[in-house]
């Protein structure tokens, strides 16, 4: 395995930086089709056009690449080419894959046709599988749970591991084992820390990478689970600030408003009672690029919280930062305010943005090297 290291006065070999004007921006007409809300998912496609995972309206939508709407793959329900609650997109060439809250998958090519349907992702002891990327062939990598809900009460530190699973999501080989999230007890009952450390992983075919955010020491392993690479930076660590929290306890209380007035009151009282970290993790998430980059972004507070806008629109600009497969500290890159990106490629950067008003709109930058 390689080892890595940087110290606290290392810098990136180049800035990188977006171009001027979009290459393409989605949800400025007034076509239905490019009405968003709840996206999971921008992909671009080899030719050039894009396909959103709409998930207010659980589908995938394909633009081509001037922007014209072509075709909704999916809907909601339970059957074949059916969402519940579409959660993420996935791409290998023009296929694409997408993944419902049950960790159910449906595979489409291009033209539209359904391929296959796979079923939940289950391994024995484990709970809340979910995809989260392609493997070799059919397989694809689940992250599951470790440790039935009943042994949280005796559990401070509970535990993820990556798996691949085969093609009918039911034969679970594990790969990487690491600790998830921290809980603790409010009134005898286990609670996750808010804005803690947390095991992030990012999947391709031919490379998984994981780090446990107390600070950033990354690990990437083969698609066998061998260890390849190592490599750690040094940050200054710093405090949970109290605006930070704000978010969190919003966000919770967003997520509620439509519930009974009895259920709010219990809500607004128990966000009160969140458990906090008291210092803010090294990076929020792992993404991979081509040629097995490694995109790595800042501590975001609000990334992943549930609500209407979940994730949470990053309020400033966040510099991401690139390694290549053997650790070099290519780039930094500062990507815009109020914009959450979905994929990074070679010359683009594809996501969804928010204006003023909480709108969505589909965005893909051009990537200057």
């Amino acid at each position: 395995m390689r080892l890595v290291t940087y110290p606290r006065s290392a810098k990136p070999r180049a800035a990188w930086s977006l171009s001027t004007k979009p290459l393409l921006e989605l949800g400025t007409t007034d076509d239905p089709a490019s009405e968003f809300a709840g996206v999971r998912g921008v992909v671009r496609l080899p030719d050039g056009g894009v396909a959103v995972a709409n998930g207010a309206s659980n589908e995938i939508r394909v633009f081509s690449r001037d922007g014209r709407f072509v075709r909704a793959l999916g809907r909601a329900g339970n059957g074949p080419g059916e969402f519940r609650r579409i959660t993420r997109l996935l791409r290998r060439g023009d296929t694409l894959v997408g993944v419902d809250g049950d960790s159910r998958a449906q595979v489409f090519e291009a033209s539209g046709r359904l391929v296959r349907s796979l079923r939940p992702a289950r391994r024995a002891g484990s709970r809340d599988p979910k995809r989260v990327g392609l493997g070799v062939g059919p397989t694809s990598y689940v992250l599951v749970t470790d440790g039935a809900p009943m042994a949280e009460r005796e559990r401070q530190v509970i535990f993820y591991t990556l798996t691949v699973a085969d093609a009918a999501g039911d034969s679970l080989l594990p790969l990487v084992t690491m600790p998830g999230y921290r809980t603790s007890p409010i009134n005898g009952t286990p609670a996750r820390e808010q804005l803690a450390a947390e095991g992030v992983f990012a999947a391709s075919d031919s490379t998984v990478c994981a780090g446990y955010s107390d600070r950033l020491m990354i690990t990437c392993y083969g698609p066998t689970g061998r260890a390849r690479l190592r490599f750690s930076r040094d940050i200054a660590s710093r405090a949970i600030r109290e605006d930070e929290r704000a978010i969190v306890r919003q966000a919770y209380l967003d997520a509620n408003r439509d519930a009974p007035p009895a259920v709010r009151q219990q809500m607004a009282t128990a966000v009160q009672a969140f458990p906090f970290a008291s210092t803010a993790p090294a990076f929020s998430r792992l993404m991979l690029g081509p040629d097995g980059e490694l995109w790595i972004g800042p501590f975001d507070p609000g990334f992943g919280l549930p609500g209407p806008a979940a994730p949470v629109v990053p309020t400033t600009p966040q510099t991401w930062s690139v390694f290549a497969p053997d650790g070099t500290w290519r780039a930094e890159v500062s990507l815009p305010r109020r914009f959450v990106p979905f994929e990074f490629g070679r010359d683009y950067v594809a996501g969804v943005t928010f204006d003023a008003d909480d709108v969505e709109r589909v965005v893909v930058w051009g990537l200057r090297r």
